[in-house]
């Protein structure tokens, strides 16, 4: 009888055991995204979520599903020869092999790869580990990105292939199947822990089911936009915090064609995984507004998933290259804070890395400033306020506080704003570069600045527009008099 893989004699002729018969793992996660890329499309298509679950019939029923699928030119010619593994002859991708290519010829191809006999004098596979490689060299009409004959430098020991097994390759075959096409490119997520991976890339099965053409990933043209947008919706969906404690994604965007190959990694750091899941579950509001403050435009929210999938985002950019995005969390045009300090401060500690204290101390201190600022008429309220707004330099933020004191002392408050350790620490004690730790100090009080007084900002904004209006009425009048 025949267990995929491997040939064993029939169990009627041998004394056979209970561990004989329990059920064999075919395959099992390598770390390689490509071939757990097929190894997710298996699982998906039959409704299963670990390798153990899936049987024999798990893989007839998968294959015959993909080789109807691979046997029509959108599949062989238009996607996987133009974008994936040109000239493949596993998937009979070829465009010279149209003529012979059906389902039948495209399964049976699969199934012999599968149950390929191993070559114990062969090296190991360089990919799982577990078997030997197959002795035929594999290149990149049949695994992506992997070289061709023609460059054996490119390979381990200027070896003429790849050192992969017979099961690796097999896996690899039904990566077409869960690949999202993004921007003329291939997007592949790689994920831990790898339950992730199903999330994120059942939408690109569900899609193949109903359209029998590849996902488009929504007509995305940025796999980075188009990440963030499942993970906030997965986020809501599952409602579960231990998918993110150490959460790890890798984006593979690429092309493997006879024109060329190219490939953009995404590291997606920890961190900011942890954020994005919190933002889209407790503050899904205030985190639109602080991505639409990352587009040179802002959009309207009638435009927000226009701009989301055609252009790049600032805050997007930031975040993957581990740079702050503070500055956004403000919108100082309209003197708003575009979220929740809970949100704020789940960023400055889980992705800055602030001291939790240290942000309840600033946070103490922005509502002192307000509490001198609100006992101001209007216009001179927006006139100290902009006084923080326009600090560029170190001194000009010190001289804030120094005017703010010498107003709570006209004002008649009795308590100082701050004492002089205090003031120290505000300027010097939050980083060892000062010219970003005061910039780091000065957002945050205006994101409280903004989130206490917005209405009574805004309302002396329009009276200073007013006022502003009719003198330049008055001076034009003037010299048309004159």
């Amino acid at each position: 009888m025949w267990i995929i893989g491997k040939r064993f004699p029939d169990p009627s002729l041998h004394e056979s055991s209970k561990e004989d018969n329990e059920k064999v793992s075919l395959f099992d996660w390598t770390g390689h995204p490509f071939v757990d890329a097929g190894l997710v499309a298996l699982l998906i298509l039959n409704k299963k979520r670990s390798p153990e679950e899936l049987t024999e019939e798990d893989i007839r029923k998968a294959t015959e599903f993909a080789s109807k699928l691979y046997a029509r030119k959108e599949w062989g010619s238009g996607y996987i020869h133009a974008m994936m593994l040109p000239n493949s002859g596993i998937l009979m991708a070829n465009p010279s092999m149209s003529k012979k290519r059906t389902p039948e010829a495209i399964a049976q191809n699969l199934r012999d790869l599968l149950q390929e006999p191993e070559d114990p004098n062969a090296p190991i596979c360089e990919i799982c580990g577990r078997r030997h490689s197959r002795p035929k060299p594999v290149y990149r009409s049949d695994f992506p990105l992997v070289g061709t004959g023609g460059v054996p430098n490119y390979f381990p020991s200027a070896k003429d292939g790849l050192n992969v097994c017979s099961h690796c390759l097999f896996l690899v075959q039904f990566l077409p199947l869960v690949a999202y096409k993004v921007g003329g490119r291939v997007l592949v997520m790689h994920t831990y822990p790898y339950e992730l991976m199903l999330e994120l890339h059942e939408e690109a099965i569900n899609d193949v089911r109903k359209s029998f053409l590849a996902s488009n990933a929504r007509d995305f043209k940025r796999p980075e936009n188009f990440l963030f947008r499942l993970l906030g919706e997965l986020t809501r969906k599952t409602e579960r915090d231990d998918l993110w404690g150490k959460a790890s994604i890798t984006l593979y965007h690429f092309v493997n064609n006879n024109q060329g190959q190219d490939l953009q990694i995404i590291h997606v750091p920890t961190p900011v995984l942890r954020f994005i899941a919190h933002a889209s579950r407790e503050d899904p509001k205030g985190w639109k507004r602080i991505v639409a403050m990352g587009w040179r435009k802002r959009p309207s929210e009638e435009d927000f998933e226009k701009y989301e999938r055609s252009y790049a985002n600032e805050v997007y950019s930031r975040l993957l290259a581990e740079e702050s995005i503070l500055p956004y969390f403000i919108d100082m045009k309209n003197r708003r804070a575009n979220a929740k300090w809970s949100l704020l401060s789940f960023y400055c500690s889980e992705v800055l890395g602030l001291d939790k204290e240290a942000l309840e101390f600033i946070k103490d201190v922005g509502d002192r400033i307000v509490e001198t600022l609100e006992k101001l008429p209007d216009n001179q309220l927006s006139r100290r306020v902009r006084e923080l707004e326009r600090a560029e330099k170190l001194y000009q933020f010190e001289a804030f506080f120094v005017n703010l004191e010498k107003l709570r002392q006209r004002l008649g408050i009795e308590k100082p704003l701050m004492t002089f350790d205090e003031f120290a620490t505000v300027l010097t004690s939050y980083g060892e570069d000062l010219n970003v730790s005061w910039r780091t100090v000065k957002h945050l009080l205006l994101f409280r600045i903004y989130e206490r007084l917005h209405d009574k900002l805004m309302k002396a904004s329009e009276e200073e527009e007013e006022v502003e209006e009719n003198e330049e009425v008055g001076i034009f009048g003037m010299g048309v008099e004159g």
